[in-house]
């Protein structure tokens, strides 16, 4: 027999077969007592992994009420919501990365902005020359301002050799001795006691401090303050003249090196004058709201981040406590790119990085902490301008240290663009002609990203936590808040950058 002959005799069998199976009865055929059935089309053609897919318990939704259907539509959004939330913390560029994967390690910080305009909450912003002049920091401090509440523009030093954007002040008789923790040895003191912004200023009779803030269009929160409060090594006698007002700073002693002199002012201020008479060494100068965020900017020139465990522990801790300290930003790394020499290089300052932060989360146990990396940065190579080729290997052994420590990390080279972007933001005037530091358009865009990025995981925190109570949106197309349920806290800012649109 041919072989197309017995092709075709398949054929003729197969199509015979499907004709049975198209017009048989899909409840069967009854034959006495017998009831004979045949296989639809349907159930032939089936693969075997749709057949294994498909749901053994399916309700028909014919069955089911208008609650029960929405209530499903309901379902399904939140779980395509949650899986947008994770695509982004698993692959943007601009994600942060949390210890242990945790998504909720920065709840505790969420927990207390929640209830900020209960208990007033501080975020100190360390870092070195990228943050000079309040940069960066001064577009956090308004965002979260605007949002959760607080006005200030927090600790100032006793002296400001950097002018700010935000603050201009003086100090009268000039010249008072300064120490400075990331100075040079000449500057260094041997009690240690340099207080949290790592420098001091030492009185020797009355000196006055005059503080005035700057930018009140840009910065409308940050311009005005509720509070005054005075940083010293020892006791002093300190009033602050404020308009027509004088009035005595109260005292607070922490500990024999840690004393406080605070006053809260009647109506918001602009400027303040503040007179102090008595042998110390002056921390800081804080000007807060008397409710709300406070954040720090507290810049390092040539500072690399190893520095804390050169400050006595007396003069931080206790200031981390009392002033409700709940989120500490290290932004470090920068100035060591050039002169580290390969792996060991990189392992020894990570050894270094470590230290100072086992130290600080041991003094500042209700911190969440977030260490921030290096920008890229370039350099001339065969003439050409380039990454530093060691700056990536930084980058990852950072995130690894940070991983190690048990703190969050934000990839500033990644959010950047990565490998080469400081190259396309110096063309686009957002960094200088060093290919190393922000133009103040560049610092205001990174300072954008910052805050969208830590608002995108408040906001998946308020999901997780069910304090956004949802509701479907009137084509059932989308959740939206239900803000008749709850109280917002919610705020708009604007001059933000969209996280589609983080890279040049």
């Amino acid at each position: 027999m041919k072989i197309r002959t017995i092709i075709c005799f398949i054929f003729s069998i197969l199509g015979l077969l499907a004709l049975v199976a198209y017009f048989f009865p899909e409840d069967g055929i009854a034959v006495g007592s017998v009831r004979m059935k045949f296989p639809s089309l349907t159930e032939v053609l089936q693969t075997e992994e749709e057949k294994e897919t498909l749901p053994t318990d399916t309700v028909s939704t014919d069955t089911l009420s208008t609650e029960e259907l929405l209530q499903m539509r309901m379902d399904a959004l939140k779980a395509e919501k949650e899986s947008e939330f994770m695509t982004y913390c698993e692959t943007n560029a601009a994600r942060i990365y949390m210890p242990g994967d945790n998504i909720d390690y920065l709840d505790p910080f969420f927990d207390a902005l929640e209830a900020a305009r209960e208990r007033p909450v501080r975020i100190m912003h360390y870092g070195d020359s990228q943050l000079e002049g309040d940069r960066i920091s001064s577009v956090l401090r308004e965002a979260f301002q605007e949002r959760f509440g607080g006005s200030g523009v927090g600790l100032a030093p006793a002296v400001q050799t950097v002018p700010t954007y935000t603050l201009s002040q003086s100090v009268s008789p000039e010249g008072l001795s300064r120490h400075i923790v990331y100075g040079p040895k000449d500057m260094r003191l041997e009690s240690k006691a340099y207080g949290v912004m790592g420098q001091t200023a030492t009185l020797d009779g009355p000196t006055t401090f005059r503080f005035s803030t700057r930018d009140r269009q840009h910065f409308p929160h940050a311009s005005r303050f509720g509070q005054i409060t005075l940083l010293t090594s020892a006791p002093v006698k300190a009033a602050a003249v404020a308009g027509t007002d004088t009035l005595i700073l109260n005292e607070t002693q922490l500990n024999d090196r840690f004393y406080c002199y605070s006053r809260n002012f009647s109506s918001p201020r602009t400027t303040v004058s503040l007179t102090v008479d008595g042998q110390a060494d002056v921390y800081g100068v804080m000007l807060d709201g008397q409710t709300g965020v406070s954040l720090d900017n507290i810049p390092m020139r040539g500072c690399s981040g190893t520095i804390f465990t050169g400050i006595h522990s007396s003069t931080l801790s206790p200031f981390f406590g009392r002033e409700n300290v709940r989120l500490i930003i290290l932004q470090y790394g920068g100035n060591s790119v050039p002169y580290l020499k390969g792996k060991e290089g990189i392992d020894n300052y990570m050894s270094g990085l470590k230290r100072q932060i086992e130290y600080l989360r041991k003094l500042a146990p209700d911190a969440c902490f977030l260490f921030i990396g290096p920008s890229d940065m370039s350099t001339s190579i065969d003439g050409e301008m380039q990454t530093y080729p060691i700056l990536p290997h930084l980058v990852e052994a950072m995130k690894a240290m940070a991983e190690e420590c048990g703190i969050a990390y934000w990839d500033l080279y990644a959010a950047m663009g990565g490998r080469g972007s400081m190259m396309k933001w110096v063309d686009a005037y957002l960094a200088g002609p060093d290919y190393v530091h922000f133009t103040p358009k560049g610092a205001r865009h990174v300072g954008n990203i910052l805050y969208e990025t830590l608002e995108f995981y408040h906001k998946f925190y308020r999901f997780r936590t069910g304090k956004d109570k949802l509701k479907l949106s009137a084509d059932s197309t989308e959740l939206v808040v239900d803000t008749t349920q709850v109280p917002s806290v919610h705020a708009t800012h604007t001059d933000t950058v969209s996280h589609d649109s983080l890279n040049l």
